[in-house]
């Protein structure tokens, strides 16, 4: 199919028109001070993801004093002019805390940093233990003057530019998950919202048998599920390509007014599910079948298929023992349909369509 040479063009100019952008070089005591005057925020959805290791800090405070050169941050700017930082949480948060300046969300101050050694071969090694005040005068100067480019989203860009610019930035080779990423979208744009969904990943017969200490390495993977569930129940057969952008594509068309989301009907349905699936299966719900016994971890491609097929048919699940569902959820998971399109790109959208489709139609009967 040919490409509309004019009509991306238009696409390009027509976006570029929603962002007006701007760029200084400032030093770090320069944005310190800014922090400390207010005029600098940190919101407390993306500082609860500051979690550099103590060598990773480390080692940013050396590359600062060596003089070594330090991406740009990014914030955007509010009507009052006050500026809000959407990218470089780490490195900032690093500094102002290593300085004795970081605040935690409640706006009390957090404990200044003390250097440790900063990975295998540091080259300062005798910064260990060094904290901001203890430094000389020369060095505490070195790390206030050094500079930083600041990349400014200027008043009047398109309102969702800066979740937009955060999500770029914090995907694909990130170290961010596509969750943590959301979550911070999510929690500025509708915080009511993702406190529901934080509400819903509490709820015990969903939490019970996720097995998170499987998880530890992927922050909120509880909540990701969550939105994965209502995702694929609700529009499973639109998803053209990976399913992760497509979660965090439906989930803000929902917050954005886009989309129909009733909240206490989907609260009550997804109640409804779990405890129905829990009370059947316990620690079994989400693992496959191999060699006619429950086995292996958390199967991903199981919790889609049976927590969609039993919520789309929960008048006809009702009426089932729970002895009965177990049967048919056991079933399920050994038949040829679901099996012969899980395992190697199990991705590929035809795939995902033919297990989903199989899961709603297996569960009607």
């Amino acid at each position: 199919m040919p490409v509309d040479k004019e009509l991306i063009d238009e696409e390009i100019l027509r976006v570029k028109n929603e962002i007006r952008t701007d760029k200084f070089d400032m030093s770090y005591g320069e944005i310190a001070n800014f922090y400390e005057d207010r005029e600098l925020i940190i919101r407390p959805e993306y500082q609860r993801l500051f979690r550099w290791t103590p060598t990773q800090k480390s080692r940013f405070i050396e590359s600062i004093l060596l003089g070594f050169p330090t991406p740009a941050i990014f914030v955007a700017e509010d009507q009052h002019g006050v500026w809000e930082l959407i990218d470089g949480l780490q490195r900032i948060s690093t500094v102002l805390e290593f300085m004795g300046v970081l605040k935690n969300e409640h706006d009390d101050p957090v404990t200044p940093s003390t250097l440790i050694r900063a990975g295998s071969k540091p080259t300062l090694r005798s910064l260990k233990d060094a904290t901001y005040r203890n430094l000389s005068l020369r060095a505490r100067l070195a790390i206030k003057r050094a500079v930083c480019r600041v990349e400014v989203i200027k008043i009047g860009s398109n309102q969702t530019i800066k979740y937009d610019v955060f999500e770029r930035l914090n995907t694909g080779e990130s170290e961010l998950t596509p969750q943590e990423v959301r979550d911070c979208i999510f929690r500025a744009i509708d915080p009511d919202f993702a406190e529901w969904v934080d509400k819903l990943a509490q709820f015990g017969p969903f939490c019970d048998n996720l097995y998170l200490s499987e998880h530890d390495e992927n922050p909120l993977f509880d909540r990701g599920l969550v939105l994965r569930y209502f995702t694929m129940k609700n529009t499973y057969r639109e998803i053209e390509h990976d399913v992760e952008p497509f979660i965090t594509d439906y989930v803000r068309a929902i917050l954005e007014q886009e989309r129909d989301f009733d909240v206490p009907e989907e609260q009550t349905l997804f109640e409804e599910t779990f405890g129905l699936i829990a009370d059947a299966m316990k620690d079994d719900s989400w693992r496959h079948i191999r060699n006619g016994r429950h086995t292996g971890p958390f199967s991903v491609h199981v919790f889609d298929t049976v927590s969609v097929g039993v919520a789309i048919n929960v008048e006809w699940i009702n009426q089932l023992s729970a002895t009965a569902l177990r049967s048919r959820i056991e079933e399920f998971k050994q038949a040829k349909d679901f099996l012969d399109n899980t395992g190697a790109g199990a991705n590929i959208r035809s795939r995902l369509l033919c297990r989903m489709d199989f899961a709603c139609e297996f569960f009607s009967r």
